[in-house]
């Protein structure tokens, strides 16, 4: 018996329809089963659990050394309860309230309140906050951000001899206009492109050449020091960017579990034969353990010694701060007689080991 073929097409649809709906139907068995997941929005429209207002907060430019603080509203956009689990900083210069614990309500808020420290040096700081929930499966992140300025302003902010480049030039330029003049570049009279000093008059912007032509990987600085004759911006730091001062550089960070929070102590402008009194913070630092604090000797500080014969450094004190880091006061003295740029390196000696930060500033006569 012959059966219409209206009937076969008709069986054929009915099996493709059959199917399909049950490749639908497995798939949705695989989607998250938490309510706070699977949910729609608070409004009905399926959106992110979380909101974070602002989700950046940028403070445009700022001044070295300076706070910033800032609130965030972290809003529940679903139907049901959510409990923060954590709020993370990813570094010490972040801190926030303790919010840790508390449950936000469908639909509502808490306020995230969190303030930036500037470093000492300038160029572009990020800091991010990530928001850990209960039942979610990602990390929420409220970001801070802002440009480190000085009143003389470098451009690029960084020596760039990444990749084979030895040489380059940066730009200074005066933030107010105001004329001023570049005293030394790495210790030594600067290299002008496109000025006399000699004959030319000073000006608010000068392009100036470095080099690390000849300089050996072991042990490489890791600054390129400008001075001017501005009392505002005596010294200028510009990070030295080469493999040599990256992850290859202070490999003792390792055996003694502390590096430095900021690799440079700006002293500023300072006279030859007085004292300043100084400070330099040490952070715990052990990657290979996740983190673990398997020595609490760091924070023991015993000395505090200059390495550079122009200047003498002794410890004044030292201050656990929590389990994970130590505040290091202590004093420099630049030799009676001495005067110019100064890049004196200090060494710190804790219970675990000893670590070197470079002392930078302007000397100037310190008679009476």
């Amino acid at each position: 018996m012959r059966y219409p073929r209206y009937r076969l097409v008709g069986y054929t649809e009915w099996m493709k329809h059959v199917i399909t709906t049950s490749i639908i139907l497995c798939m949705l068995a695989l989607l998250p089963a938490h309510p706070a997941i699977a949910q729609q929005g608070v409004g009905g429209q399926a959106s992110s659990p979380i909101i974070i207002e602002p989700p950046v907060r940028d403070f445009g430019r700022i001044e070295p050394g300076s706070k910033h603080p800032a609130t965030f509203l972290i809003r529940n956009a679903t139907r049901n309860p959510l409990r923060i689990k954590a709020a993370m900083p990813s570094c010490k210069c972040t801190a926030t309230n303790d919010i840790a614990g508390k449950v936000i309500p469908p639909g509502g808020f808490v306020e995230l309140q969190a303030t930036l420290d500037a470093p000492n040096t300038p160029g572009v700081k990020n800091a991010t906050i990530q928001l850990v929930f209960d039942g979610l499966n990602k990390p929420f992140a409220a970001t801070l951000k802002g440009e480190v300025v000085m009143p003389v302003l470098a451009t690029p902010p960084y020596v760039d001899a990444l990749k084979g480049v030895t040489s380059g030039s940066i730009t200074l330029t005066s933030a107010d206009g105001s004329p001023f003049s570049v005293l030394s570049s790495d210790g030594k009279p600067p290299q002008f492109i496109g000025f006399n000093p000699a004959t030319d008059a000073p000006r608010n912007q000068y392009v100036v050449k470095w080099s690390i032509a000849g300089m050996p990987c072991q042990g490489m600085k890791r600054w390129w020091i400008f001075t001017t004759d501005r009392a505002d911006c005596p010294v200028i730091p510009c990070r030295i960017r080469n493999e040599c001062t990256g992850s290859k550089a202070d490999m003792a960070r390792f055996q003694r579990f502390w590096i430095f929070q900021e690799l440079i102590v700006n002293a500023g402008l300072i006279r030859s034969g007085r004292p300043v009194v100084l400070t330099a913070d040490i952070d715990h630092y052990n990657p290979r353990e996740r983190g673990r604090v398997s020595n609490p000797g760091f924070r023991n500080v015993i000395s505090v010694r200059s390495l550079s014969p122009e200047a003498t450094a002794e410890l004044v004190s030292s201050k656990p701060v929590g389990q994970e880091e130590a505040k290091v006061t202590f004093k420099l003295t630049p030799r009676a007689g001495f005067t110019g740029p100064l890049f004196a390196r200090v060494l710190v000696t804790t219970a675990t080991g000893s670590g070197e930060i470079p002392v930078v500033a302007r000397v100037v006569d310190g008679s009476p």
